[in-house]
């Protein structure tokens, strides 16, 4: 078997634990030793290391995710950063034998360019998600105060997706092979499932759970506030992202393309 490396790429609260839960589940190596729990008790299916080289490498210091939107800044790479990516390689590759391995960590859409330089032939799998369920999740982070007590908590989320989401959209365009699906589809769909087996060359253990997809698709007043505001402020519609993401992906519902 050929020993692939996976770099699974998305916006936060998309659908990337999902990828590399099935992944791993299925014999690819996704984190060094999985965590027990589900992603309500913090098991997020993130490689330790490759997670904990891009918070340096993007210079986190305690900084909320949604607002680390900024792609890495090349010249703050150093040596030590790419060897110790590259030990990192190293270790995976040992610790998968003959099997793949990989890892997940949204920030690598921030810091890809990095990890292109470092590894060998990597197979991209991309995975967006309705911005409209991904605010509800800040929306219930925020609380219904959230215009008082921090009034650009939702816009910058909203803004926080349309870059990562941006850059994913960027990705498809130059790496057309990387596998690009919707999580809805992926959540509820065999085609979906399909399409992954064949991409990653092995059948997949179903790790799905559709009770986990909890936020519905509304479009609330706080959402068109958000969203108008983003419109204005950064000049980005997550709307027509959304669109375009869906005129890509590799799998739009019912015909797999």
């Amino acid at each position: 078997m050929v020993n692939n490396i996976f770099v699974v790429l998305g916006m936060h609260k998309s659908g990337t634990t999902l990828v590399s839960d099935i992944l791993h589940g299925s014999g690819i190596q996704m984190v060094e030793e999985k965590s027990a729990g589900n992603y309500d008790e913090g098991n997020k299916m993130e490689r330790h290391s490759t997670r904990m080289l891009n918070m340096d490498l993007l210079q986190e210091n305690g900084v909320e995710s949604l607002r680390m939107i900024r792609g890495l800044d090349a010249s703050s790479v150093t040596a030590a950063h790419r060897e110790t990516a590259r030990s990192l390689c190293r270790k995976a590759a040992e610790a998968a034998s003959e099997s793949s391995w990989g890892f997940k960590d949204p920030r690598t859409l921030l810091t890809f360019d990095f990890w292109m330089e470092v590894l060998e032939n990597p197979r991209l799998i991309g995975i967006f998600r309705d911005p409209l369920e991904v605010f509800q999740h800040y929306v219930r982070r925020a609380g219904r105060r959230w215009i008082s007590r921090d009034p650009a908590y939702l816009p910058d989320a909203l803004h926080a997706w349309c870059a990562y989401n941006q850059r994913l959209l960027k990705l498809k365009q130059m790496y057309p092979e990387m596998l690009l699906l919707d999580y809805s589809h992926l959540l509820s769909s065999e085609g979906a499932m399909s399409h992954l087996s064949e991409f990653v060359g092995r059948p997949l253990v179903d790790c799905r759970d559709p009770g986990m997809r909890r936020a519905k698709a509304d479009r609330t007043m706080d959402y068109r506030i958000a969203r108008q505001i983003v419109r204005l402020r950064n000049k980005a519609d997550p709307d027509q992202i959304y669109a375009e993401l869906s005129r890509v992906a590799d799998y739009s519902g019912s015909n797999p393309q």
